[in-house]
């Protein structure tokens, strides 16, 4: 019998069936596809969230440097947190600066819709063969997206948020619009911010209206603004504006032979600003805190309407430091050091220290005010600020405060016996023993104390204070008779703004910085209201201004005269406080008032006999030769009621000067009294035939 049962067959004899291998291959391909589309959609889903939470109108916001005009509307400083001017909104993009930036940074800009695909790829390739060197394959679009967002890193994160923004933008806003962005934003180098701002200071015109070859540079240095900037490297900045002339020439906007007169141009490059301001900037800026937010002021791409004379103020600062220079020079200091210690880097305070302060005595327009030697060594500023003793510029307000008051003018008597200035007891009366005295008019010019301490106790305090407080002094003459000879504190400005009284008939005006204020929408925001009254007569301000005329003719302010050959009509006073531990000098001429001091900020004695008319003096009569022919000086009118009288004259002409009613006129047919008195220079004031004679030869 057979083994053999039907129906049982083995299967360890039957061949297993293999799957075969392209099967395989389309599975792990087809994982593969999916994970990438997964990848590629979860990229694309999350970067388009992103870009989507992001504000697009943040690439028109930027912050916008305030800029500051000067009193004939010209810019001369300005505010910022980032250096800027925006194009004029109300005129297209400059033509040919568009075109330079295009050929140079983004050639297929008006074809693409934000992401250059051909562009990025060169760049990729570009990479990859150069071994490590960089090729940047960002267009305009994705430039400008990176910039507002402030993501400068060089990441993937950073690269995808920056095209899907790239892709936003474009949808939002026309090519002009971006490239207008663009320029608006893009950084020059040397804390320069867009175009506009760089075409300002590379060349001193608007954006529009920069030639071929200025173009080409502005949009050559973009791919390295510092690297390239004219300031730091001409040969670069040439190389630079040569790079984007060819691709110009590619592009098809120029011919070649517009590129080789362009390259042979001329830059014209200015020198580089100094944005950084001085005392006239920072108080413009102390002053329009009170009125503004420090962001605005900063940001807001403000126009700021000063009145400031900027050929003013760089005379007075120049002034200044070189007469404390000559001071330092002829006491036989120096700074080896500079003005710091060199070992903690904090500024010196026992150094010779000045200020300036200059107005228009008609409008209270402040024309030029420096607070210290140097701005960069001390932005403490010493014309607005600090509060001196004034030494004998009170005089003039004392004896105006007289004659408002009392009665007198200057050809009015004045007891000038001497007496013990430092008693605190009554000041002496007559006590029969010979009587020196003296017209008031020969008590100023000579700057007699003995006269001014009597003529203050006359006064009294309280009304001085009152006119004092009319002519702008904020703060109190204490009820001393030492303050009648000037130990009092009062501020530069405030002090020139008394003399500013006298150089406007008897008015006073409010100082002011600032006349008008525009947003970048050109709308006012401020505007300064004038403000003033009258506190002295016209003719009492006048017989002042005569009087202070005499002390620069024949006074203690003759150096004016015959040192420094100050022609001009002008009227002054000296000032020196005890032990010449603050020198002044206050002068004015028909359109311009101003005030010097000198001194330590801890008062010492500044040098041996430094009177002013040595120390301070030399300032004013310097700034006031080079301002000559900026300013109109002419002599100061006559008001009703008083008529001229040349007192002392010879057939040159040169007598003091003294303006009387008729019945004043009367008092000069007194008795001449006598002379005496102490010259703030230890000179006699009076000066003699001879000496005038003499003055023809000189």
């Amino acid at each position: 019998m057979s083994d053999f049962k039907p129906g049982l067959i083995s299967h360890s004899k039957v061949p297993r069936r293999r799957r075969p291998k392209s099967t395989i291959f389309t599975w792990v391909l087809a994982g593969v596809l999916i994970t990438g589309i997964s990848v590629v959609v979860l990229v694309y889903a999350y970067y388009s969230a992103r870009a989507g939470l992001i504000d697009i109108n943040i690439i028109r916001e930027m912050p916008k440097a305030s800029i500051l005009y000067d009193y004939q509307g010209h810019p001369f400083s300005r505010f910022f947190d980032e250096n800027r001017i925006a194009l004029p909104p109300d005129q297209p993009v400059p033509k040919l600066l568009g075109e330079a930036v295009v050929a140079t940074e983004d050639r297929r800009f008006y074809s693409h819709g934000g992401i250059d695909i051909i562009g990025m790829a060169r760049a990729g390739v570009s990479n990859f063969i150069g071994h490590g060197s960089r090729q940047g394959g960002s267009t305009i679009t994705q430039q400008l997206a990176r910039n507002s967002i402030g993501r400068l890193e060089r990441t993937y994160d950073r690269k995808f948020l920056e095209i899907f923004l790239a892709h936003r933008i474009e949808q939002s806003y026309t090519k002009e619009q971006i490239l207008r962005y663009y320029l608006d934003r893009i950084y020059f180098g040397q804390g320069l911010y867009g175009a506009e701002t760089t075409a300002y200071a590379f060349f001193g015109v608007s954006a529009h209206q920069l030639n071929l070859a200025q173009c080409a540079l502005l949009a050559g240095m973009i791919s390295s603004p510092n690297a390239s900037s004219p300031w730091k490297d001409i040969n670069a900045a040439r190389a630079a504006r040569d790079r984007a002339l060819l691709r110009m020439v590619k592009a098809g906007y120029i011919t070649q032979a517009d590129a080789d007169k362009a390259q042979k141009a001329p830059l014209a490059l200015r020198p580089r600003p100094d944005f950084g301001g001085g005392f006239a900037t920072s108080e413009v800026r102390r002053q329009l805190e009170q009125m503004l937010d420090s962001d605005t002021i900063q940001q807001g791409g403000l126009k700021i309407f000063t009145t400031i004379d900027p050929h003013l103020q760089s005379i007075a600062e120049g002034a200044l430091a070189a007469r404390i220079n000559q001071i330092e020079s002829s006491k036989g200091e120096s700074h080896p050091n500079g003005f710091g210690d060199p070992n903690t880097g904090l500024p010196d305070t026992d150094i010779l220290e000045g200020a300036f302060f200059a107005m228009d005595p008609a409008t209270g327009s402040i024309r030029a005010v420096v607070g210290s030697r140097d701005f960069a060594l001390s932005q403490y500023n010493r014309a607005m600020q600090a509060r001196r003793q004034i030494g004998s510029t009170i005089k003039p307000l004392i004896y105006a405060t007289a004659f408002a008051e009392k009665g007198y003018c200057p050809a009015s008597l004045i007891d000038a016996t001497p007496f013990n200035l430092a008693s605190t007891g009554p000041i002496p009366s007559d006590d029969g023993e010979t009587k020196t005295s003296l017209r008031i008019n020969d008590a100023l010019v000579k700057s007699d104390d003995y006269s001014a301490e009597r003529m203050g106790d006359i006064v009294g305090s309280g009304l001085l204070n009152s006119y004092a407080h009319r002519c702008g002094i904020t703060t109190d003459i204490p009820p001393y008779r030492a303050s009648y000879l000037g130990a009092c504190d009062i501020s530069l400005n405030e002090l020139t703004g008394v003399y500013a009284t006298f150089a406007d008939q008897g008015v006073w005006v409010r100082q002011h910085i600032v006349v008008q204020v525009k947003d970048d929408h050109d709308r006012v925001i401020y505007q300064f209201q004038p403000e003033g009254h009258r506190v002295f007569t016209p003719q009492v301000a006048r017989q002042v201004a005569g009087m202070l005329q005499n002390v620069l003719d024949f006074g203690t302010g003759t150096p004016v005269r015959q040192e420094y050959r100050f022609t001009a009509p002008a009227a002054g006073k000296t000032g020196t406080t005890n032990d010449y531990k603050d020198t002044w000098f206050v002068g004015f001429t028909s359109h311009l008032v101003a005030g010097v001091w000198i001194g330590y900020d801890q008062p010492r004695e500044i040098m041996p006999g430094g009177y002013a008319a040595t120390v301070a003096l030399p300032v004013w009569a310097n700034v006031m030769k080079q301002a000559q022919g900026h300013y109109q000086m002419v002599d100061f009118p006559i008001p009703g009621g008083l008529q001229y009288y040349n007192v002392g004259g010879d057939f040159f002409g040169r007598g003091e000067r003294y303006y009387l009613t008729p019945d004043q006129h009367q008092l000069l047919d007194q008795e001449s009294p006598s002379e005496t008195g102490e010259n703030e220079n230890n000179n006699p004031p009076a000066r003699g035939f001879i000496d005038r004679f003499l003055d023809i030869f000189r």
